[in-house]
């Protein structure tokens, strides 16, 4: 349902070359390093490079490609590619816990599942009639949910989570709420995308290693706070 409307803003932003390459050491400097045709995650980590560029980024002053395209074509539009791509000027990148098509008190409609968002625990009704293959309920991952003629979509981009860190992501989360930090959805998200693409590079590395809060994995650093201290 989406794919559609983001062939046409890649159309649309084809010519803007020299912005796109800036795009893209911007955004693969933040998320762990660029990836190459022959990675395993090149098709997801381009999903979501593409995402962010045309639904999120905006330079000073500037709209979002997605909104200067609205404004620029949307009197052209079909009505249904104009109501996904305003739900894409909408759209909420974040962690989700997956809680599967059914409930205990309440189950989503039929052809829909539910997600729950990992920093505010707030649940989403997502319509996604294919079938979400090798997810179970309490699985995270990251993904951008769009608001469309009452009801949310999953947009093109996913980052799938190991199931051994569910807890230690949880424990973060939990640790930064406490301390009193603002939890930044995107910040924290590229935070596990460098996570997640060394994961792909060090297949041999512990996956506990590599998802550490306290000592980030290639870290030159110390580790974090009193209780890393006395481990050492």
């Amino acid at each position: 349902m989406i794919q559609p409307q983001i062939d046409l803003l890649l159309a649309y932003v084809a010519t803007s070359v020299d912005d796109i390459v800036a795009a893209k050491t911007e955004y693969f400097a933040a998320t762990g390093g660029e990836v190459h045709d022959d990675d395993r995650c090149y098709e997801q980590r381009m999903q979501a490079f593409f995402n962010w560029y045309l639904l999120d980024r905006r330079r000073e002053g500037e709209s979002t490609p997605v909104e200067k395209y609205l404004r620029e074509k949307g009197a052209e539009l079909a009505a249904d590619d104009k109501n996904i791509l305003l739900g894409a000027t909408q759209s909420r990148l974040s962690l989700y816990e997956y809680r599967g098509p059914r409930g205990i008190f309440n189950r989503p409609a039929r052809g829909q599942v539910r997600v729950r968002d990992a920093f505010t625990g707030e649940d989403f009704d997502v319509t996604e009639r294919r079938q979400m293959h090798g997810l179970d309920a309490g699985d995270l991952f990251e993904a951008r949910l769009l608001p469309i003629d009452g009801t949310f979509h999953f947009s093109t981009s996913f980052t799938y989570h190991p199931r051994e860190v569910r807890r230690t992501l949880a424990r973060e989360i939990k640790r930064r709420k406490k301390a009193g930090q603002a939890i930044d959805p995107r910040a924290f998200c590229w935070e596990l995308e460098k996570m997640a693409l060394q994961g792909e590079r060090f297949r041999n590395v512990n996956i506990d290693a590599i998802y550490n809060f306290e000592m980030p994995f290639l870290s030159k650093g110390k580790p974090r706070g009193p209780e890393a201290q006395q481990r050492g």
